[in-house]
Order: C-alpha cells, then structure tokens, then sequence
C-alpha cells in the first residue's frame, strides 16, 4: 500500500476541510531563532497601522490557545473551548480522510500535533476574517505544515543555526536549504542571517523562482534608532526584519505604526524580567534559549543587563530537552556568565534532560550546580535566596513552568 509523505497529507486534510487558508494575505516566517519575535513584531506594526491580524505562533508558553490570536486593538487568544471545537473538526476530517484513501489503497497516517494546531489555526482565521495573517513555521520549512501556504506576500527567514538536525539535517548547509523551501516562484523573499553561505543558498533559490530579495543584514545601522519593547541587540535585527518584511509585501504603513508598533511588541519568555515593575529583589528573568545561537545572544544579552543594573549575585537555573545540544549551551552560560551560581532543574517534558545530567556537565565545566527535582522546588529555593536576579534558560517549557509559578504567587 502506497504512503502519503511530505506535504501530501495535510493537503488532504484541507482540502477536506475546504482549503480554510485560501484567499490569506500572510507574511510567513520561518527560521531557527528569531521568528517568534519577527512574527509579533510585525503584528504590532500592522496592528499600529490599522490592520486586523491574525497571529499564529510557536511553541507556547503557559496555554496552547497562545498559539493563535487576533490583533485588532485588543489582543485575543483563542477560547479553549473554540480551539477544542475546531480540533474536534480537524479529526473528524482526517478519519474522513483516512477511509478515503485506505479505499484507494493508499496510507494516510498520523496527523501531527503541530499538523492539527495549523489546521484549527486556518479554519479560526477562516472565520474571524483578518486583514493580514502573520503564520510562523515550527520546524523547517519545506515540509512544515504552515508550507500549504499557496502564495504568501512575502516569505521571511531569520537566523538560522544548527537545531531540530535529527528532522533538519546536521549541518547549516541542510537547514536552510530546509528554511528555503518556504519560499515561492514570485514571492518577495527577505533573509535577516549575515552568514554569506546561508545568505547565498537563500539568495540562490530566490533568484531561481523569480523572486525579489531583501538582504536584511546590510540594513540594520539604519533601524537602531527605534525604541523596542524587547531586550537585545538581536532584537534589532528581528526589528529591521519585520519592517522589511511588511514593504516587501507591499503592505502601507507609516512612519509612526512602525515606530509605536516596534515600542510595544513585546514576546512573553524573552527575556522577560517577571518583576521589573515593583523593584523587589531578586529579580526573576526567564528566557527561552533552546539552543546554542540562542543562548549566545541570551549571554550578551544579560552581561550587558547585568553591568547597567549593578547585579553582582546571580542564580541561573538551567534545563533542556534530551535532542538538544546540552554540551554547548552549557559551555556557553558558563564560559560567558560572570558572578553566576548554578542549578539544574527537571521540566516537566517527557523530552526533557535530566537535571543530574545537567549537573554533571556544568561541574565539567569547574562551576557548582545544586540540583533539583521540579521548577517549583528551584523556584521554592530562588525565592528565598539572597541572590539579586534568578535567570531561567535552556527551555521555553521551563521557562513556562517558571512564569507560571511566579504568577501564581503574586
């Protein structure tokens, strides 16, 4: 029996479900780092503009129905209750579909979570009817289920590093041609990476299909007089890839939605200080670095926080994934911290490291690691220590756990 592969299934799905997703006006972005924070950043613009939009993001932090949201002046997510609805939807097609093809003599196989999230995103927006649609892949791109896209009106590609090598590829090479398969025979293509080899395979490929393209790195002096909402040099370059992105696609916005819509974006879980308001020490950071370009920027990130606000006494807590590159990260946050304690922390992932592991690797390193069995037993600690600022990394899960336990206690 013949197997449906590729994009072939979710096509099915949809076509199904009567193609929800024809007729998007979207700007779709993929990525390894970066993405998420392009992704609102443009929202915010064309929110700032006057546009609807719809906004459909990944992973979550704290609830799956952050995945998909309107932007039209009041930010909202998706009702539970809606997106159980619209999954009930999504699996009663693919058994639909299932019978369909068995009968033809061909497999379908297993939907995917993500194929599942993408498929009750489409029809949401199907229904609400925004202006624009803001789609950011998972992982990948080429065979990343938000690529049933037909025609976005430009395609977006941020940095790109080595993450996801076992569904990707182990090399850089691997990965973007993947993150180059997202774009489309005449659609505008903006590229943030200032790595030449990548910047020529994505340059390569657009040229191949027809494609204007956007080299975002050449551009960046020129957008470091916004204000940004979020923190980091790397913002800057997310900045410049938003705005770049929304004139390629020919979207009108002025001077002033673009500044307004730059100084309000604002991403949970990067580098989100918890309390930054009420002054109280410690200071609760949490950040979503999952792998090793990311913590890298996290790094230069912090050091430069830390200098500005004289914080001398710091607690990282650090967990992972297993299919993670743990050695590096590890080496990283050691090798660039200064003034820094230790803990590894369990998250509550069947994907997720051991925290003893973790432990061993940053006493390889010659730092000291207390070890713990959950965040809440971490936080428990950090709460009552006397360190001036507790930064939370390694994990988008754990940084949820983290964000949650301190919201809840407030």
């Amino acid at each position: 029996m013949a197997s449906f592969d590729g994009l072939e299934r979710m096509d099915a799905l949809l076509k199904a479900l009567g193609n929800p997703e024809a007729g998007f006006r979207a700007i779709h972005i993929a990525g390894t780092n970066g993405k998420g924070s392009t992704a609102v950043m443009t929202a915010s613009i064309l929110e700032e503009a006057g546009y609807s939009v719809g906004l459909y993001t990944s992973p979550h932090l704290e609830s799956e129905c952050e995945r998909v949201q309107i932007w039209d002046g009041t930010h909202r997510m998706i009702e539970q209750g809606e997106l159980d609805a619209l999954r009930d939807k999504v699996y009663a097609a693919e058994e639909d579909v299932k019978e369909t093809l068995h009968n033809a003599g061909i497999e379908y196989g297993r939907l995917t979570v993500f194929e599942v999230y993408t498929a009750a995103a489409y029809m949401y927006f199907a229904e609400q009817k925004p202006d624009y649609v803001v789609l950011e892949t998972g992982l990948g791109g080429r065979l990343d289920s938000t690529n049933t896209l037909e025609k976005p009106l430009v395609s977006v590609i941020t940095q790109v590093g080595l993450d996801h090598t076992a569904q990707l590829g182990n090399t850089i090479f691997k990965i973007a041609r993947e993150k180059a398969g997202i774009i489309k025979p005449g659609v505008p293509v903006v590229s943030q990476t200032g790595d030449l080899n990548t910047k020529n395979i994505f340059r390569k490929v657009a040229a191949e299909k027809g494609c204007e393209f956007t080299d975002v790195s050449v551009l960046i002096d020129s957008y470091r007089g916004y204000k940004l909402a979020m923190k980091g040099e790397h913002q800057i370059r997310n900045a410049a890839t938003a705005v770049e992105a929304i004139r390629a696609a020919g979207i009108e916005v002025s001077e002033e939605a673009i500044e307004k819509g730059l100084a309000s974006a604002w991403l949970p879980g990067r580098f989100e200080i918890l309390n930054e308001e009420d002054g109280k020490r410690p200071l609760f950071i949490i950040d979503g670095a999952h792998n090793p370009d990311a913590v890298s920027e996290l790094v230069k990130t912090y050091m430069a926080f830390s200098r500005t606000n004289k914080i001398k006494r710091t607690l990282v807590i650090f967990g992972c994934m297993k299919d993670k590159n743990s050695v590096r990260m590890v080496q990283l946050l050691t090798g660039g911290l200064r003034g820094c304690s230790y803990a590894a922390a369990a998250v509550d992932y069947e994907r997720a490291e051991a925290p003893e592991r973790i432990g061993e690797l940053i006493a390889g390193c010659g730092r000291g690691c207390m070890v713990f069995e959950s965040t809440r037993e971490a936080y428990e600690y950090a709460e009552d220590s006397s360190f001036e600022c507790i930064l939370t990394t390694g994990s988008i899960y754990l940084a949820g756990e983290m964000r949650t336990l301190f919201m809840k206690d407030q």
